[in-house]
């Protein structure tokens, strides 16, 4: 049998997850029944537990090294049971009220140890956005170290679907736990050597100070999302050559924490993305990032979105390097070095993770996709975090914060609506002018 052990990266996520940080994937994902019935609770679990058990990652446990001197391995759950990871009895009438209940499952830490993921269903939600049947909400909280947006991003096109999948899954198993420990243990030495070479080049690429003013960091949560029209914004930008929709998103962030939080606002962004053409990876957990300033010197809007599209461009021509360089390092550091800390020093950061997950394909049943809100999980040093994800003709901002000096989430989620508003017509100006000519 197949043998698969976490790498530092993937290891790395699972002490980290501690205290007031959950570092846990968040999505929440919007079916619509149409004018058909939605599953009910019996037949939903039937349909993800034939699915789950033929998707290799849903049926990973993780074990335990004797002394914490070797990393961990992947093994199957025998036997597979899907009541272990689903919780469907819950019901919600109102939209907002489903992030209210979203906010509550961000800030539990989960021991990855007992259960790498769960899906939460929520039923009943009245007013769900461009739901014309009844909704069915399912948010899935899951490991990190079990993938980053991407590997999460084809096990949830392979859950929600009636596509085939392969009957026969190999299992995986693992050594001996105390001969883990002692092979990792007479190991330590030389990956301490091994990485110490490559710290001088991971120096190059230290990153810059998000510019954020100091704020409290809590273990309580707030979400929220906006909702745009992925078609006009591309019908809109195509006078605008080299503006991608990530930019235009994140000018709409730039614009958003500006006003929101004046002086305190973070002056950068760090951009979460998977590992560049060519690079090596290892394991489950490729995502790397890069930084993107947010040119809150531009004033004119036009001007803001030109500048972050140059920024971006900037930060990902240096990205491959850097990701290497990082990489060296950490794929060599021993199970005993591997000691996350929370930062004393909160300070009003952002992270962006973006993923467009293509045509509005997934379904649960005869209910279809409508779209999906991700949100990265928040930090000492970044506790008021952005994803943007597009599913069909659907793009979502959202934001989730660990910080009570964000105030009123829903305040700052109505900013990001009159920003988008501000960008969109921005980028239809010139359009009209164009046809105009």
């Amino acid at each position: 049998m197949p043998a698969k052990q976490l790498t530092s990266v993937d290891f790395e996520l699972i002490p980290a997850n501690m205290e007031t940080r959950s570092t846990d994937v968040l999505t929440i994902f919007l079916f619509d029944s149409g004018d058909s019935t939605p599953l009910d609770k019996k037949e939903l679990l039937e349909f993800l537990g034939a699915r789950a058990s033929r998707i290799p990652q849903l049926r990973w446990t993780v074990t335990t090294v004797p002394g914490g001197f070797g990393f961990p391995y992947w093994i199957d759950s025998a036997p597979f049971d899907i009541t272990k990871h689903v919780e469907d009895n819950v019901e919600i009438s109102s939209w907002k009220g489903v992030f209210e209940y979203f906010a509550d499952i961000a800030a539990r830490i989960v021991d990855p140890y007992e259960c790498l993921w769960r899906l939460h269903v929520v039923r009943g939600v009245r007013d769900a956005p461009g739901v014309q049947g009844e909704a069915t909400v399912v948010i899935l909280k899951g490991s990190h170290a079990l993938g980053d947006g991407h590997v999460y991003n084809a096990i949830v096109h392979d859950l929600f679907s009636s596509k085939h999948l392969p009957d026969f899954i190999p299992e995986l198993t693992a050594p001996n736990p105390w001969w883990s420990s002692v092979k990792g243990l007479l190991g330590t030495p030389r990956r301490y050597v091994r990485a110490f070479r490559a710290l001088p080049e991971t120096r190059k690429y230290d990153a810059p100070d998000s510019g954020g003013g100091a704020v409290t960091f809590t273990g309580k949560r707030s979400a929220a999302a906006i909702m745009l029209d992925l078609v006009a914004i591309r019908e809109a930008k195509k006078m605008w050559p080299g503006v991608t929709v990530t930019a235009i998103a994140q000018t709409i962030i730039s614009l958003s924490l500006e006003e929101h939080f004046g002086d305190k606002s973070p002056r950068s962004m760090q951009v979460m993305s998977g590992a560049p053409v060519g690079a090596e990876v290892r394991g489950q957990n490729h995502m790397g990032c890069y930084h993107v300033d947010l040119a809150m010197d531009k004033q004119d809007i036009a001007e803001r979105l030109a500048a972050i599209t140059t920024n971006n461009n900037h930060g990902k021509a240096e990205y491959p390097d850097a990701y290497r360089a990082v990489r060296a390092l950490q794929y060599e550091l021993p199970a005993i070095a591997v000691k996350p800390e929370l930062s004393s020093d909160p300070k009003l950061g952002t992270v962006a993770s973006s993923v467009n997950r293509g045509p509005a394909v997934m379904t649960l049943g005869d209910s279809r996709i409508v779209s999906t809100t991700s949100f990265p999980y928040v930090s000492p040093r970044s506790p008021f975090n952005h994803g943007i994800y597009s599913v069909g003709d659907v793009l979502a901002i959202s934001v989730l914060s660990g910080t009570p000096d964000s105030g009123d989430i829903d305040i700052y989620a109505a900013v990001l609506e009159k920003n988008a508003a501000r960008v969109l017509a921005c980028l239809e100006e010139r359009s009209t002018k164009a046809t105009a000519r």
